[in-house]
């Protein structure tokens, strides 16, 4: 949980925003029709997988516990385990994205036949979602990580690196108590 928010709101408060938003997310996810699709969620405390599978039950979902010690880290573990598992392409989709959409993932699967990187900014400099058509985890190396500077550094890196890639809609995420105002939809 964001302690930006908890700090305002109270920790069951952003709990309760948190748990709607990523709900929300998972149907978003789940609601895709393309049976080349599979949702992995990526999790933590690995402990808490039956809690996790019992939450989020969907179809043509598998559950996987992060690994790392940041978030460039726990990215890299998950595309790792995607490309390992024979995904020909993968996306990792924040959980606190606002008006995130199924025709995202669409436009990204799309997008990555053509791109090695597509990247879904959000407005805090950050990314809600970032898709990859080849195994290319050294552009989550060493990012300042929850600082605006996330996506100006990660585009940085991938120019640097030659790759293609593409820009998604921006979108808000849920991280502040300005935030709340945007929040209202998932009432």
């Amino acid at each position: 949980m964001k302690t930006r928010l908890a700090r305002t709101i109270g920790h069951e408060a952003a709990a309760s925003l948190y748990r709607k938003l990523g709900e929300k997310n998972f149907r978003v996810l789940q609601s895709l029709k393309n049976p080349k699709f599979e949702t992995c969620v990526v999790f933590d405390p690995p402990e808490a997988e039956l809690q996790i599978r019992t939450w989020l039950k969907g179809n043509n979902c598998v559950y996987l516990a992060q690994r790392g010690v940041d978030l460039g880290e726990r990215l890299a573990n998950a595309f790792q385990s995607a490309f390992e598992g024979g995904a020909g392409k993968a996306m990792a989709i924040g959980s606190d994205t606002l008006d995130f959409k199924s025709q995202f993932i669409e436009q990204t699967s799309e997008l990555l036949d053509s791109k090695e990187v597509v990247i879904g900014p959000a407005k805090d400099g950050g990314y809600y979602l970032v898709g990859l058509s080849r195994p290319e985890f050294f552009i989550f190396k060493d990012i300042p990580w929850s600082t605006p500077g996330v996506l100006p550094v990660t585009l940085k890196r991938v120019e640097e690196c030659r790759l293609t890639w593409g820009l998604l809609p921006e979108l808000e995420d849920l991280d502040e108590p300005k935030d709340l105002n945007l929040s209202l939809q998932l009432e």
